[in-house]
């Protein structure tokens, strides 16, 4: 295993045996492996990952997809059934909650259980301790057994641990997902602070914009095996394809499926869809292109041309401005008004202006075709993700983030 790879998984699959009753166990055992009383279920089929020194990778699915396996087998509190892990370093993890506690020592005890457990000395962590309890937060609780705390303070002292042993290699199991903002501020604060440092980072989340936010790669599983892998943007929006697939089949008795689409962007990407329509060109009026570039204060003007088949009773288009990692910063839900019906397919085009109120940088533009006006109720036609881009140049305007909200004294 070369040295600036830190983990290593090949091939791992994970088979669980399942019985449908109690006694089929015993009926397993006194057979000796000639007959099965159980069924297979395999929770992951086949996944193989790399991971090199200082590298943040995301891994994303639904529940059920096997993500809280994968890092079982990498911690090495699971077995695999057939394949194999390799790690080089320091392992701090964070699984299920307060999962390596136990819940009738107290918080202290755990400390240094945990950190003895992760290889250290009880001299290093006695010096580690003091920045474990100011990190977790907790006061004089970490005194108390853990069975005692909140779901907050488990996650609090877990983190804690887990961040100040100096790890080469940290995993989060939607472990933020619990605790209060301050906290969850904190650990970001943290995470950032190691990634830049060189500890590798697997992390795992529903949340798609902290996936984005600290990643620069994204594994994709689905029922247990690899769906895809690539930039979190564009696993993100596969993620999403597929949610909205399965939504759209259970809301249509599956009539109308959704599926990858071909991208409208001179460097290729991402779209998705379905055969209700598309759109069939988008561009910055002042170019003709699909990138422009503006000064602070100046309009920005897009003309799309949409097609949608004549059974669309509500078209509309969806504006999209996001950032360089794709979160979104604004955006709109506009109706178009199509043309007369020609064999089933009506036309429309709509030109949409908005002010560059930016801050000097990069911004991505992405566009939904929907049959709808509200992004909660409207069923999705066709997505073009980030098709368009466009930098927005430094003016005579000072202001704090991202966009300008015109905020001034009353006067």
């Amino acid at each position: 295993m070369y040295s600036d790879i830190a983990v290593q998984a090949s091939h791992l699959s994970k088979s669980y045996q399942i019985y449908d009753k109690p006694r089929d166990r015993l009926w397993q055992m006194l057979s000796r492996g000639r007959k099965h009383f159980y069924r297979e279920f395999w929770a992951l089929k086949d996944v193989s990952l790399e991971l090199r020194r200082g590298e943040a990778v995301g891994i994303i699915g639904r529940n059920g997809s096997g993500k809280s396996t994968l890092l079982q087998l990498i911690c090495g509190t699971l077995h695999a059934t057939s394949g194999s892990v390799q790690s080089n370093g320091r392992i701090a993890a964070l699984l299920e909650l307060g999962s390596g506690f136990n819940p009738d020592f107290t918080g202290r005890e755990n400390v240094f259980m945990n950190g003895a457990v992760l290889g250290l000395s009880r001299a290093e962590i006695d010096a580690r301790f003091t920045e474990i309890t100011d990190f977790a937060g907790i006061g004089d609780f970490i005194d108390q057994p853990t069975k005692t705390y909140s779901s907050g303070m488990l996650v609090r002292l877990a983190f804690a641990v887990a961040v100040c042993v100096q790890p080469d290699i940290l995993i989060v199991d939607e472990a933020l997902a619990v605790g209060d903002a301050s906290f969850q501020f904190k650990c970001l604060n943290r995470l950032e602070a190691l990634t830049q440092s060189g500890t590798t980072l697997l992390f795992v989340s529903h949340d798609m914009s902290m996936v984005k936010r600290f990643c620069s790669r994204a594994l994709y599983l689905r029922e247990g095996q690899v769906r895809a892998s690539g930039s979190p943007e564009e696993m993100a929006e596969l993620y999403l394809l597929d949610m909205r697939d399965e939504q759209r089949r259970w809301a249509s008795g599956g009539a109308i499926p959704v599926a990858l689409k071909a991208h409208l962007g001179d460097q290729g990407g991402i779209a998705f869809g379905t055969d209700e329509g598309h759109i069939a060109s988008a561009c910055f009026t002042n170019t003709e292109g699909l990138y422009s570039s503006f000064v602070y204060g100046e309009a920005i003007e897009l003309r799309i041309e949409t097609l949608v088949r004549e059974s669309v009773e509500l078209p509309s288009i969806s504006v999209t401005i996001q950032e360089p990692r794709l979160l979104v910063i604004g955006g709109a839900n506009l109706p178009l008004q199509p043309g007369e019906a020609q064999d089933g397919w009506r036309k429309a085009t709509i030109n949409v202006r908005f002010p560059a109120s930016f801050a000097p940088g990069r911004y991505h533009i992405t566009l939904k075709l929907m049959n709808g006006h509200t992004e909660e109720t409207a069923q999705l036609i066709e997505k073009q993700v980030g098709l368009l881009a466009f930098d927005t140049l430094p003016g005579n305007k000072s202001f704090l983030g991202i966009v300008d909200l015109g905020i001034a004294p009353v006067q």
